[in-house]
């Protein structure tokens, strides 16, 4: 399989609003992310701010980064989102975006790479935790989904 590892374009906010709501569900985000239209998608993720995976002209996957916090002593740290397709799962697509983010962290001084994930989430875990993500803290009970509480994860990476 042939992986172009690019920004997101125009012509991707369609494919990769319906892998938002392919993926996410109430075991693996405290909010479902839905939006009416193509444009309110654009509106919350621009043209450039993901990174994508394409197969071709088709959407493997994606991963958003960024400093969590808009001040000078954060520069050193990025937070991540990242998104595979089911039927690219267990292909190596999330590892090969996690090598571009790593790069690029190294390419801007960032030293550490953080993400929450739900506890509920165990395949995600297991994927994070197989490629040298540690848990950093738990929010016990922070979330309440489909009548029980939920933890929230902290983990980090650091950028080597």
């Amino acid at each position: 399989m042939h992986l172009n590892i690019r920004p997101s374009q125009k012509k991707d906010m369609q494919q990769l609003m319906e892998l938002d709501r392919l993926i996410w569900n109430s075991t693996n985000t405290p909010a479902l992310l839905q939006w009416d239209s193509v444009e309110d998608y654009e509106k919350s993720y621009p043209e450039g701010e993901q990174t994508v995976a394409a197969e071709g002209d088709r959407i493997a996957g994606y991963i958003s980064f960024k400093h969590p916090f808009d001040v000078p002593s954060n520069r050193h740290v990025f937070d991540m989102a990242i998104g595979i397709h089911p039927d690219y799962q267990g292909q190596k697509v999330g590892s090969r975006l996690l090598e571009y983010l790593k790069q690029t962290a190294r390419e801007q001084g960032v030293r550490k790479i953080s993400l929450r994930v739900l506890s509920t989430n165990e395949k995600a875990i297991a994927f994070y935790k197989a490629i040298g993500f540690k848990e950093e803290g738990r929010l016990h009970e922070e979330f309440f989904l489909d009548g029980k509480y939920v933890d929230d994860l902290l983990l980090y990476k650091m950028v080597d």
